[in-house]
């Protein structure tokens, strides 16, 4: 067991060592209220114990590295909330199932998020941090309704290329893996620029088309009418088809194969046959620190004397008051 100090030592001492003594002073300068006073020396105690942080070095873990970098271009438009994948669920649902299914198929490889709706970001940077991608995919919701200006399929692409061109700079003996996924509508009448510009940095990956020609409709997505579907101008549900014709292009022209995705339990296949997955030499593979926490031991007990102070305090406070007010009014 050793220390991962939340706070430097230099703070820690004279902090502490103030505190302590003050509760010291008070136990004995205050008979009366040696027990109050002992308490807050148990509760500083008891911080102290929190801000040192006890941990247990868990041995033996080590973050082996693969040679891919994993790109998710992500559609958050509001169609994406169109209930017609696999019966009826939102196709969002069919995003997260297979981002987590082409995780397992990548695993040890850095990832990053690119999103788009009315504009483009990047919500994740490349990284092996495989939690922080789970965490964004757990989050994923389409933009808000009201916020909402049109969309197009090539909102991403300015993004992307810098992305994929600046990682096969950086790390040339990685391949690039492009994954866009989409239900391919455009909204802005405007007609999409091809994706074949960035088709040179690209070693694999697919286009993952979500929705169906009968189309479904769409809830809105924040704002007081949350959770309440689309309606047109004429009162009647608005309905959101895929656009498979547009998916197939951005496809061909990135040298990937379209994948029309309708079952979370259906293999994402062909998008890796020409990239072959192998560890990064040892001296690149970095460890991680990984410990258990111990310091949680001491904030429950922590946590309780609070709340019995606060009760405390709670409870004087009104009588001290009363006192006041009748000395107040004898004067």
């Amino acid at each position: 067991m050793h220390l991962e100090m939340l706070m430097p030592l230099w703070a820690v001492i004279p902090l502490f060592g103030a505190m302590l003594a003050l509760c010291a002073v008070m136990i004995v300068r205050r008979p009366r209220q040696r027990g109050a006073w002992a308490r807050r020396t148990l509760m500083v105690l008891l911080l102290l114990v929190v801000a040192l942080r006890p941990v247990t070095p868990i041995e033996g873990e080590q973050t082996e590295r693969m040679n891919a970098n994993v790109f998710f271009v992500v559609d958050r438009t509001g169609s994406m909330n169109a209930e017609d994948y696999d019966g009826e669920q939102p196709r969002l649902e069919g995003v997260r199932s297979d981002m987590r299914q082409i995780m397992s198929m990548t695993e040890g490889a850095r990832y990053s998020i690119i999103s788009f709706d009315s504009s483009a970001t990047r919500q994740l940077p490349l990284t092996t941090d495989s939690g922080a991608a789970n965490a964004w995919i757990d989050t994923l919701t389409t933009e808000p309704t009201a916020y909402s200006t049109g969309s197009n399929v090539d909102r991403p692409l300015q993004s992307l290329l810098v992305e994929i061109s600046d990682a096969k700079r950086e790390d040339p003996d990685s391949s690039v893996l492009v994954y866009v996924l989409s239900d391919g509508e455009n909204t802005d009448e405007r007609e999409a620029e091809s994706f074949s510009q960035a088709a040179g940095f690209i070693d694999g990956g697919g286009v993952l088309g979500y929705g169906t020609s009968e189309g479904g409709q769409m809830k809105i997505e924040g704002g007081q009418e949350h959770g309440e579907y689309i309606t047109g101008p004429d009162g009647r549900p608005g309905i959101s088809t895929i656009d498979e014709q547009q998916l197939e292009t951005i496809a061909g022209e990135l040298g990937v194969p379209y994948l029309h995705r309708t079952d979370p339990e259906a293999p994402i296949e062909g998008t890796m046959d020409d990239v072959t997955l192998r560890p990064i030499p040892t001296e690149s593979t970095r460890g991680v620190a990984s410990f258990d926490d111990w310091y949680w031991l001491a904030a429950i007990p922590l946590t309780a004397l609070l709340i019995w102070e606060l009760g405390e305090m709670t409870y004087r406070l009104p009588r001290r008051l009363d006192r006041y007010d009748i000395r107040g009014a004898q004067r």
